[in-house]
């Protein structure tokens, strides 16, 4: 077998051994991460609830502010009730004084309603509050495993890595310049096996010629297919 070509298939199995590390650090963070969006979702609720306490606190005092006004409107109705002259100017008061003393009661209904709200909203902070409290106990002492899981992990794939640069130190540059372009779209498929006269890669089956040339030739040939790296296994 070409030299070069015994040596890309070792590279493809170092490459393989390295994104075979990517999925396992997924896995070790998913818990982390799916607590970690937990408690966006919560922060972004408590948020919220804020918003909407404001909001209230603002309303009670418009309708507090309103209470004032009618209270004091109809203090003046009372004052301007002495002088009246007529009774067309008395009706007008005494209906000016009604709809003062509507809006009054019509405020303390508003404000009692808003306050029966308002505790509700603390109630359901207060439940997020104690909800976040506990994912984030649960972070920090997970964060603490999984660290050290993705440490280690990440250490493991270092020592791949120097690995594959020796490796790569000891072979011709256009050899591996070629292989990192097919592995660009092929991933870890770009060099493959003949297996069953077929192309490992695409399972496209190899004409007898090309098959010929691969079992006897040193040269690195590539599927007409697909464009993989092909070779022989030897143990076949």
């Amino acid at each position: 077998m070409n030299k070069h070509l015994k040596q890309l298939i070792e590279i493809a199995q170092i490459d393989k051994e390295s994104d075979a590390f990517e999925p396992m650090i997924k896995e070790k963070t998913k818990t982390l991460n799916a607590l970690l969006a937990s408690q966006d979702q919560q922060k972004s609720a408590i948020t919220a609830i804020a918003e909407s306490k404001d909001e209230l606190k603002l309303a009670i005092v418009r309708n507090e502010l309103s209470i004032q006004e009618n209270s004091q409107k109809i203090e003046e109705i009372s004052q301007k009730t002495k002088e009246v002259r007529s009774d067309r100017e008395a009706r007008a008061l005494a209906i000016e004084e009604d709809l003062a003393r509507e809006q009054i009661k019509h405020a303390n209904s508003e404000i009692e309603r808003l306050n029966k709200e308002l505790e509700s909203k603390e109630q359901e902070q207060a439940q997020k509050q104690a909800k976040q409290d506990e994912l984030q106990a649960q972070i920090q002492e997970l964060q603490v495993a999984t660290d050290a899981e993705v440490k280690r992990i990440r250490e493991q794939q270092h020592e791949i890595f120097l690995k594959k640069e020796k490796a790569i130190a000891s072979i011709d540059q256009k050899v591996i310049i070629f292989y990192e372009k097919i592995r660009k779209w092929a991933k870890n498929t770009s060099v493959v096996p003949v297996k069953k006269q077929a192309c490992g890669g695409c399972f496209i089956r190899i004409n007898n010629k090309l098959y010929t040339e691969i079992l006897q030739s040193n040269d690195i040939i590539t599927c007409p297919h697909c464009g993989r790296i092909l070779y022989i296994e030897e143990n076949v």
